[in-house]
């Protein structure tokens, strides 16, 4: 008898510690993508700073597009969208710099 109520508190332990840690994994992979965002509006910020063509520039609208929905999508916790859409603003807005410098380059040389 004893045997069997170590038996049913060994398994209950294994399956609260399970529980456990597949709750401090979940959580991890929940965390908010602030730093996601904050990148993505220093990098759309850079470029406004880096050239004058940059607000007009589809590539920089769509970037403060994506991280408007970034923010909305925080704001009701869907946090791996918002990571996806704050990635997507920043390299739209690298793409742009990236642009910006060939077209700077280019210019010096003619």
């Amino acid at each position: 008898m004893i045997d069997i109520l170590l038996y049913s508190r060994m398994k209950f332990k294994k399956y609260i510690i399970s529980l456990l840690l597949i709750l401090a994994l979940s959580a991890c992979a929940t965390l908010p993508p602030l730093q996601e965002m904050s990148n993505a509006r220093q990098t759309i910020a850079a470029a406004k700073e880096m050239s004058p063509d940059a607000i007009e520039s589809k590539e920089i609208q769509e970037a403060e597009r994506l991280l408007s929905r970034a923010e909305r999508r925080m704001e009701v916790n869907l946090y791996e969208s918002a990571r996806q859409d704050a990635l997507r603003a920043q390299k739209e807005a690298i793409d742009f710099i990236e642009w910006a410098i060939s077209e700077t380059v280019n210019e010096r040389k003619d």
